[in-house]
């Protein structure tokens, strides 16, 4: 240690601050370096391993040629450029190998390739003392040479094997050992040579051995500056690709709403955070008539709706508050709040983001939603159990038409255990038969006389008794088992119809998926075979919308089975919104009046309006129109006067396993046509009108 304090009070004190600098300037930017080569792969990782070995070994170099620049010594002193240069290329070249190693995944690497790296300091160390001549007899301390050799070896392996952890703190640990290693292994080396000298002058002068350090420094920092700045720049723009490749992840691309996975995070964050507001919601939101503006308008207007949507709703944001796009026409929001009424307020804030329609170029569309809601003070602080309680008060609101808030209960889960249960019923009911149909009568106004009757559905359940349509057929369109149960009514129909002693059509609903079963034409043409039911007997009722789901398609199959002799009935009509188009498009047999506006007849002169002009339509194209859902005597005299060819309803009979009595058809029929029917009607709609 004494002959280190001697050597080191042998230096020009500038020039070893210098050196220094050089040394932990060149440090850090080895060590950002090494995270570039550590990050690349490919031709990629072999140039950033070129360019850190450069402005590692230039950085060593350049320290060790300022520092011995700084050594002051009687004996005259010239520098061999040769061996000094080769020196330097010698650090650049054993370096390479090392910090490759080092950054490789190999166990240990990081200790191999750093000891690589400090060998490297070490050669370049002594044989640029090699270039260092003097007149005068040099002699060694071999066992300092020997420790000054390990220091480098050792600093340096522990300098890359913390070069692989991540962290500021991490790299400050890396530089400053890396630092420390060329230091020692400088004054360590310089320690172990002493110099006998011979005679003096014709050397090199002190101001001389000054401006070669200086520029020896500059050179060297700029090399390493250089180095520096690219691994910023790529550090840059792979920060700024990540950003962008982040923000596509976590944003959806249409509205540009934070999506389901950053909502997650977003609601992760607000439970692990401490302190902080008392209460949060989460809010589920659906969209009603979207899909209206998406089939009516194209999904480009659907997209535009969508993203003035988002507009308007991040508009209304204020503190603590959050709104997503979980995809489709699906949204949820989050806000964290102490005070009920600030829940409330941002619940009117987003129920009155639908009150204007949407205005643009091509079409104005007025859309409205459900809501569902969370509190995780009643609902429990799990993000996900949370999430699915708001979606399940959001279905909820949905399945009642609210258009107010609906917030979640525990009997929801209860309903929805229950429709599982009926789902797995549904399924075992399909495997067994266990449905049956009921048949509705359906007939003329003209004469009375049966028309033909319509095939329903029936489930009797083993222990819930009588399940409703209305219940388990939608349950059949979610659970994906509406086309099974959907070709069991049509081959049934058609082979109880086949027995009956009088040849009477019968007809049978197509659900829109089973109009999109590719399979469709053949399991009619198996049914009617199968039965030996005339094709002229079979007739398929579907709605509007079975057709616009997949127009091309659709027609396609109408076509094809109105080839075989099959009749086909536009069912619901006046509900959709493109009947006009849909008549246009395809030939029907009838068009059946939704019960809707029977419903109204007695009451609303507008209904009698709209159905005296779907008669008159249904005229001019040939298509006669069958109104369904007559249950009093009014409303069967209204549609014979008013042009229907035939009826369906309650009045006349009501659907049963057994066929109607024709007589006792033609006599409701005869007295819900008579005159005093009619001027009952026109006195009971005279104070209405009035």
């Amino acid at each position: 240690m004494t002959d280190i304090a001697l050597c080191f009070a042998q230096h020009d004190v500038h020039l070893v601050l210098l050196a220094a600098l050089v040394c932990l300037i060149g440090s850090a930017a080895s060590v950002q370096l090494f995270h570039c080569i550590r990050s690349a792969d490919g031709y990629s990782r072999l140039g950033w391993v070129m360019l850190t070995a450069v402005a590692t070994g230039t950085m060593v170099w350049a320290t060790h040629f300022v520092a011995m620049m700084a050594y002051r010594t009687s004996a005259p002193v010239v520098l061999d450029p040769i061996q000094t240069l080769g020196s330097l290329l010698v650090a650049i070249s054993i370096a390479a190998p090392g910090l490759a190693l080092a950054a490789s995944a190999r166990r240990g690497a990081g200790v191999l390739g750093g000891g690589v790296i400090g060998a490297a300091i070490a050669l370049m160390h002594y044989l640029g003392m090699s270039a260092y001549h003097v007149d005068g007899i040099v002699t060694w301390t071999w066992p300092v040479v020997a420790v000054s050799i390990l220091l480098s070896v050792g600093l340096s392996a522990a300098a890359f094997a913390r070069a692989r952890q991540a962290g500021r703190a991490g790299a400050l640990r890396t530089m400053g050992l890396l630092a420390l290693g060329v230091v020692t292994l400088h004054f360590s080396g310089m320690a172990a040579m002493h110099i006998t000298v011979i005679r003096l002058g014709d050397g090199l002068s002190p101001s001389t051995m000054n401006a070669l350090a200086v520029a020896t420094a500059v050179a060297s920092l700029i090399i390493v500056g250089c180095a520096a700045i690219s691994a910023l720049i790529d550090g840059h723009t792979k920060g700024e690709s990540y950003r962008r490749l982040r923000r596509m992840a976590m944003y959806d691309g249409l509205t540009d709403l934070p999506n389901r996975m950053s909502f997650n995070e977003e609601l992760e964050r607000r439970f692990n955070r401490k302190g902080g507001h008392l209460c949060m919601a989460v809010v589920m939101m659906d969209l009603s008539r979207f899909k209206v503006v998406n089939d009516t308008y194209g999904h480009l207007a659907g997209d535009q709706l969508l993203m003035a949507l988002a507009a308007r709703m991040t508009a209304t944001l204020g503190p603590n508050e959050c709104i997503s796009r979980l995809g489709g026409d699906e949204f949820a929001a989050v806000i964290s709040y102490d005070l009920a009424e600030e829940l409330t307020d941002f619940l009117d804030r987003l129920r009155a983001v639908f009150d204007a329609p949407f205005v643009f170029d091509r079409f104005t569309a007025s859309i409205g939603t459900n809501i569902g809601v969370a509190l995780a003070v009643h609902d429990g602080w799990d993000a996900d159990a949370l999430l699915a309680k708001a979606d399940l008060a959001m279905y909820r609101a949905k399945s009642i038409h609210s258009s107010e808030p609906c917030f979640y209960d525990a009997q929801m889960d209860d309903a929805v255990r229950a429709r599982r249960e009926l789902v797995v019923d549904l399924r075992r009911a399909l495997d067994r038969g266990a449905f049956e149909l009921h048949f509705q009568v359906q007939a003329s106004t003209e004469t009375g006389e049966i028309k033909g009757y319509e095939a329903l559905v029936r489930w009797n359940h083993p222990v819930r008794g009588m399940v409703p349509p209305a219940e388990f057929i939608p349950l059949a369109e979610e659970s994906g088992e509406v086309v099974p149960l959907s070709i069991w009514i049509l081959r049934q129909a058609c082979f109880e119809a086949a027995l009956w002693p009088n040849r009477y059509p019968v007809s049978v609903n197509l659900s829109p998926k089973h109009l999109s079963d590719p399979r469709l034409v053949m399991t009619v043409r198996s049914a009617l075979e199968d039965s030996g039911l005339a094709p002229n007997r079979l007739v398929l009722e579907l709605t509007e919308s079975a057709i616009i789901h997949d127009r091309r398609f659709a027609l396609e199959q109408l076509h094809a089975l109105k080839a075989m002799g099959v009749s086909i009935v536009l069912d619901d009509f006046g509900v959709g919104y493109s009947s006009i188009d849909v008549l246009r498009s395809f030939p029907f047999d009838c068009i059946k009046l939704d019960a809707s506006f029977v419903a109204e007849l007695e009451y609303d002169d507008q209904a009698i309006s709209i159905l005296r002009s779907v008669t008159a339509l249904g005229g001019l194209l040939r298509m006669p129109v069958l109104a369904e859902g007559i249950e009093r005597p009014a409303q069967l005299a209204i549609v014979a006067r008013e042009g229907c060819a035939s009826v369906q309803g309650f009045l006349v009979g009501r659907p049963s396993r057994t066929l109607a009595d024709p007589h006792e058809v033609r006599r409701t029929m005869a007295i819900g046509t008579s005159p005093v029917v009619v001027d009952f009607r026109q006195q009971a709609a005279t104070p209405t009108a009035a």
